[in-house]
């Protein structure tokens, strides 16, 4: 087979500043993932942790802090209502989904609306950078610290974001605010080697607790906790953990268990576990110990801190932690520098194995035309297009082939850059190598390619009048700019775009040359709207996260992230069906190259199944195949980012994740009937029997783990694989170097 194995696609993911999970009244937890690049991205922790969708930011929009909030309390009742009246509130506001609330380098406190992935509300600290924010218990108000040394309340009750108060000011920065477990306080660590408790109600001090420092230099308190029992604890640049009893303002316990600074901590609801990280690149553990102290008049029950253990799990930096103890999640999440998550088992820390995440977004890094031999990569604002090189034959027949000669080089062929605020939500080429569509989540670009003046190279033309009829659209039928997926039919002549709202726009291009881009058909059933534009009964508005065109153009299949999946006939413009619901999630939509009727649907399990949307049922194979709990498919770790098949070989599929390859024999072989019962003195032959069924039912698959941190995966030809990688030290190599502490002997 020949394999185009490329790593010219430099793509950098921007490094983690902050993590926060959902609040335990949110019936779907997800876990929020702040960059330095102003995206944030929404990870589902079920089924091994999948990246769900990614916020964008925009440029100089570091996401410093990152908090969710889930309203829990009804703040105004209504005196007239009784308890059951009461009751019912307060069950309709744990129903809503929770709010999303970040902060970076400017003075803005953003919400985000995660459905449409765009900014829904902002408000102004008038305090400079925003370093740390907080949520209370009850989901009500939200403590922000800032740059001028305030801590600065808001009022996030009922859906508000309003400014209510400014604490008293202290000398620096407030680098770090968390709120006691019962609201009773907040503390907060500045810049001014303190630590600060606060009456939330009055904006006063209530203890000052001063670190130890070193001569002429202060000590930044980078993290603070509180927690249950009257004890806070800190982080702080000295590389120390420090247990505070917070109604005296002492200390209990001191431990200096980094060697570095101590840039973040998390506590555990119950107050029993503390986990630290930091410079260093070390996890640390901390659980509460109770001992009996006998005094002559007395006994005294003492707490002690005790170091559980330690690990090295990042190459780099830890800039953020969060741990969600519940058994059905249980993990402390850590991340940094060095641009991946790591996820581990929080109760048997450290015990148990890690899950590294990989650290690039599932989909639209990478586009390819097959029949022009070009890829296309996307970065934050530019746009590269490659043309494929060509290698000389080799002798396959000798014992050892040596590597063949490159005959003509990858060749870059085209960089477009766009305005620097311009985050690119999704991009795509057309087969033919004639269109580039670039959307953001405020206009969707459409390009005309056409050949340079110099061999090799393209050129890009802006069509201006996609611009003006496609802005005409939207304005006429009160939609908002923006999207989030744009791709091309395999026949180029139409081009589908699905904006902000989830509405699918499917716009024609075989009328190009006269200016005229028509907008064929809206289809809004992710909105909860039927063909017609009525309400239906599933009303809920959900945020398109796949979609694909069958390869003859026929066929156009959407999922949203309430696992709807929905199929729509292109040829007639007319929505064909909806899939039964499942359970769990999906994470790749396919339609089969040589097969355009059959929709392959891989799940977050990494289980998948094949519908046959024109007949609209399971096909034939896959209704053999339902159980797939003992496919080696299902043990691995990382989920699948996409689906190819082989000219070559039309019965297989090749299923494709971060660091492997499946291939899956997919041909639909006929199941021999089974005759009727007859008794049987034998007993061995029900057993041959059982055991011959199984193996019917068994996956013929093969797994490979040659390649690794896989962006991309495609055929172009008959045993013509691309293969678009990203190797892990290629990211490293672009980092800033890490702390390093010279060991004696060493």
């Amino acid at each position: 087979m020949e394999v185009h194995r490329c790593r010219f696609v430099e793509y950098q993911p921007a490094s983690i500043n902050a993590l926060d999970f959902t609040p335990a009244s949110v019936k779907n937890t997800r876990l929020a993932v702040g960059r330095a690049n102003g995206n944030i991205e929404i990870w589902d922790p079920t089924y091994n942790y999948r990246l769900e969708k990614t916020l964008p930011g925009g440029e100089d929009l570091s996401v410093e802090s990152v908090v969710w909030a889930h309203q829990d309390v009804i703040t105004n009742p209504d005196p007239e209502d009784g308890p059951e009246e009461l009751a019912k509130e307060l069950e309709l506001l744990l129903q809503r989904p929770p709010r999303l609330f970040s902060s970076g380098l400017n003075p803005f406190i953003v919400e985000w609306d995660t459905t449409t992935m765009t900014a829904k509300k902002s408000c102004d600290s008038n305090g400079g950078a925003v370093w740390c924010l907080a949520v209370n218990s009850k989901g009500t108000r939200l403590a922000a610290g800032c740059e001028d040394g305030c801590i600065r309340m808001f009022d996030i009750a009922d859906g508000n974001l309003e400014f209510i108060r400014s604490f008293e000011p202290q000398k620096g920065r407030v680098l770090s605010v968390a709120w006691a477990f019962n609201d009773e306080y907040i503390v907060s660590g500045g810049s001014d080697s303190a630590i600060r408790t606060w009456n939330p109600h009055t904006g006063r001090t209530i203890h000052r607790m001063t670190v130890a420092k070193n001569r002429k230099e202060q000590t930044l308190v980078w993290a603070v906790a509180a927690l249950k029992g009257n004890t806070v604890v800190s982080g702080d640049s000295r590389g120390a953990v420090t247990f505070w009893d917070s109604k005296m303002g002492t200390v209990k316990q001191s431990i200096r268990a980094h060697g570095a600074d101590v840039l973040c901590l998390a506590a555990s609801k119950d107050g029993n576990q503390v986990f630290s990280a930091g410079v260093d690149r070390k996890i640390t553990s901390f659980r509460r110990t109770t001992k009996k102290k006998n005094s002559e008049k007395s006994i005294d029950v003492v707490n002690d801190w005790i170091n559980v253990g330690s690990r090295r799990y990042h190459w780099h930096d830890i800039r953020a932690l969060a741990l969600d103890e519940r058994p059905k999640i249980n993990s402390i999440v850590s991340g940094g520098v060095d641009v991946e998550l790591v996820s581990c088992p929080a109760v048997e820390f450290p015990k148990l194995i890690q899950n590294r995440l990989p650290p690039f977004p599932h989909k639209y890094i990478v586009s390819m035309s097959k029949s022009h031999k070009l890829i296309m990569s996307a970065f934050f604002n530019s746009i590269s297009l490659w043309k494929l090189g060509e290698a000389a034959n080799i002798d396959t027949s000798s014992k050892h082939p040596a590597l063949p000669e490159m005959v003509q080089p990858h060749q870059l062929a085209l960089e477009l850059k766009l305005k620097p605020d311009c985050n690119i939500t999704s991009s795509a080429v057309s087969e033919d190598a004639n269109w580039i569509a670039v959307s953001d989540v405020e206009n969707v670009r459409l390009f005309k390619v056409n050949q340079g003046s110099e061999p090799g190279q393209l050129e890009v033309k802006k069509q201006r009048s996609f611009d003006k009829e496609f802005h005409a659209y939207l304005i006429t039928h009160n939609a908002a700019p923006g999207a989030h997926h744009v791709l091309f039919t395999p026949g180029s002549d139409k081009l589908i775009v699905v904006t902000v709202e989830s509405r699918i726009l499917i716009v024609d291009l075989s009328s190009w040359e006269e200016g005229d881009f028509e907008v064929l058909r809206e289809f809004g059933h992710h909105r909860g709207l039927d063909s017609e534009g009525n309400t239906t009964d599933d009303c809920a508005v959900a945020t398109i996260v796949s979609l694909n065109v069958s390869s003859d153009g026929q066929w156009l299949a959407t999922g949203d992230d309430k696992n709807r999946i929905h199929v729509f006939n292109l040829d007639n413009l007319k929505h064909h069906l909806k899939l039964p619901q499942a359970s769990i999630p999906h994470t790749t939509l396919s339609f089969n190259d040589f097969r355009p009727n059959e929709l392959c649907v891989v799940q977050a399990t990494n289980a998948f199944y094949i519908y046959d949307v024109e007949h609209k049922r399971l096909t034939g194979w896959s209704n053999a195949h339902q159980n797939m709990s003992d496919s080696r498919l299902l043990e691995q770790r990382d989920r699948v980012r996409g689906v190819m098949y082989n000219p070559a070989d039309k019965d297989k599929m090749i299923l494709y994740g971060s660091t492997y390859l499946c291939q899956v024999d997919i041909q639909d072989k006929p199941i021999p009937k089974k005759l009727g019962k007859r008794k049987n003195s034998n007993n061995n032959s029900n057993e041959v029997a059982k055991s011959t069924s199984k193996s019917e039912e068994e996956l013929h698959i093969s797994i490979s783990y040659q390649y690794q941190q896989i962006l991309y995966a495609g055929f172009i030809g008959e045993n013509q694989m691309v293969m678009i990688e990203r190797p892990k030290f290629s990211v490293l190599e672009n980092l800033p170097p890490s702390f390093y502490k010279a060991h004696f002997g060493a």
